[in-house]
């Protein structure tokens, strides 16, 4: 399914794109809220400026994406793979996140608030300026993450050690 097709059914009312092949790489700044599109395949996607409050990404493959200034707040990204994902200044707050594997991926000034973290793999990920403010870390690998003026849930500030 193209972009244009895609937006199309949306419009119509159509939520269900679980599981779709889309042909575009390029979604940027399309509103999706509350859009069914777990299990796709989203690779290397141009999806910054997205407005995707509520939207399901259960199991989706973002890796190498750019998901920057995006609105996932309150989105289903369990298990999702954002390994080389860019999310600067996205919006994840109270999204859930449990399970997600990151790597190489990127959270500048991203707003974390109250999201579920729970059992995420941060192994090599930028936290630079995020704000986890209240966010569940429960069994979250933090190791070799790069943390840097990075608001942690309990409002402490933290940095990487030298």
């Amino acid at each position: 399914m193209d972009k244009k097709e895609l937006l199309r059914r949306y419009a119509a009312g159509e939520r269900n794109f679980s599981g779709i092949e889309i042909s575009a790489d390029d979604l940027y700044a399309v509103d999706l809220s509350g859009a069914d599109l777990s299990g796709t395949r989203l690779e290397q996607f141009e999806i910054s400026r997205a407005i995707l409050i509520g939207v399901n990404l259960w199991n989706t493959y973002l890796t190498d994406s750019s998901l920057n200034s995006v609105d996932l707040s309150r989105a289903d990204l369990r298990g999702t793979d954002l390994r080389g994902a860019s999310l600067n200044c996205a919006n994840l707050t109270e999204a859930d996140l449990r399970e997600a594997r990151f790597g190489n991926t990127t959270f500048y000034r991203a707003n974390l608030t109250r999201a579920n973290l729970e059992g995420v793999d941060f192994r090599d990920t930028s936290l630079r300026q995020a704000n986890l403010t209240g966010a569940n870390l429960e069994g979250a690998n933090l190791s070799r993450v790069i943390f840097h003026n990075t608001i942690m849930p309990d409002g402490s500030i933290r940095n990487s050690s030298s």
